[in-house]
């Protein structure tokens, strides 16, 4: 039976957000995990093991605009649905596909899956009071990292076991299955737009600030999904597989992040501003700390210090589409956040091949926290430009 949105619970409309969220990210984050198998596979170096990776935030460029816009005028019901679906069934052709055939259509994938986040992130906004956006957004942004988390966990074992073609086919398997309960939720029209010509999204001063920021963080989240794995192994002599597992723990540390800063910012008010400056200071604190200290150290304080770096690298993203969804107001929140994700998607297709480059000069992955450290130092600069609304969130 199909059911309206103000027929649903919030909590029931949070739950199937994040479900197409968490589908979408076992595919773009499990991809990053499995570099290192498709690096070695196709006796690739590391900057274009890096390129091949980055193919699915390529496409997230070419999508995300349009699927935010799409999601503002048609409904963000329909365009998380076919999204979702598209996604996994381009996906799973890719999975057996050669090397030049795979590249385009994880592009094309990338394009698909962009709705997730501006769709997904309209239909949690519009279904929740004010004073809750920050928790309510922060939840349905766990997808990611629980995506990601699961990709760590399971599909470098199915890589190891199988290949890396079959780990993928089992990602596009799981986006489907994440998609397919949107269906009970019937479509709603979208409220009706303002006459006259709106301003473009993007003369939004705040939001720039945002976007700018967003784009240099979001390097520290991919050098930590597609770089990490490979430093442990590199250092500390583990396995790829057994490296994983600190992947598995940054994405851990990124979940109750995305929660956390949410919460707070939400029930003790006041700036969220303080809070994404936090968020930037713990993130250099982490990156720091992963270059300086040496992989001889105990595996309990290489653990403690990838927490460190995900709660913040990983964890940012939910108290960032809160704010952006406050400076941009409902009605624009689907184009809004579509148009900052199109510079954030490529911002994340250029942090693979370029963090690659800098462990293929420097001779060692190390040498990517010091780059990230520096990426970190400016993105402080944007952070303190952004002017928050003056109205309440009460």
């Amino acid at each position: 039976m199909q059911l309206t949105r103000a027929e649903r619970s919030p909590w029931t409309i949070l739950g199937l957000a994040v479900g197409v969220q968490f589908g979408v990210s076992v595919v773009d984050q499990g991809v990053l995990t499995l570099t290192g198998f498709i690096k070695l596979d196709l006796g690739l170096s590391a900057f274009a093991a890096g390129l091949v990776v980055a193919s699915f935030a390529v496409g997230r460029i070419a999508g995300a605009y349009a699927a935010g816009v799409a999601a503002d005028r048609l409904g963000e019901q329909r365009t998380l649905l076919v999204g979702g679906l598209a996604t996994a069934a381009i996906v799973l052709v890719a999975s057996v596909m050669p090397l030049p055939v795979f590249v385009p259509l994880m592009v094309l994938a990338g394009a698909a899956g962009a709705s997730a986040t501006p769709a997904g992130g309209r239909l949690v906004l519009l279904a929740f009071p004010r004073n809750r956006h920050g928790t309510a957004l922060g939840i349905r942004q766990t997808g990611i990292p629980v995506g990601g988390l699961v990709a760590a966990a399971t599909l470098p074992w199915i890589a190891h076991v199988a290949s890396w073609r079959w780990a993928l086919a089992a990602a596009a398997c799981v986006a489907a299955l994440m998609a397919l309960p949107l269906l009970s939720l019937r479509a709603t029209p979208p409220p009706p737009r303002e006459p006259g010509r709106q301003q473009h999204v993007g003369r939004n001063r705040n939001l720039l600030m945002l976007t700018a920021w967003g784009c240099l963080v979001v390097t520290g989240q991919y050098a930590l999904v597609a770089f990490l794995a490979l430093d442990l192994n590199e250092g500390s002599g583990l396995t790829l597989a057994e490296a994983s597992i600190f992947v598995a723990v940054a994405n851990v540390a990124g979940i109750i992040g995305r929660v956390l800063w949410g919460l707070v910012s939400d029930h003790h008010g006041g700036s969220r501003k303080a809070y994404l400056l936090t968020i930037n200071a713990v993130g250099l604190i982490g990156a720091v700390l992963l270059f300086v200290v040496p992989r001889t150290a105990p595996i309990a304080l290489i653990g403690l210090i990838v927490a460190l770096a995900g709660v913040a690298l990983i964890g940012y993203q939910g108290l960032w589409i809160t704010m952006i969804a406050e400076v941009a107001g409902p009605e624009r929140v689907g184009a809004a956040t579509g148009f900052a994700i199109t510079f954030v998607a490529s911002a994340i297709a250029l942090s693979p091949p370029l963090y690659g480059l800098v462990a293929d000069l420097a001779g060692t992955y190390r040498a990517i926290w010091a780059v990230l450290a520096v990426v970190l130092v400016v993105a402080l600069v944007p952070a303190s430009l952004v002017r928050e609304p003056g109205a309440g969130r009460a």
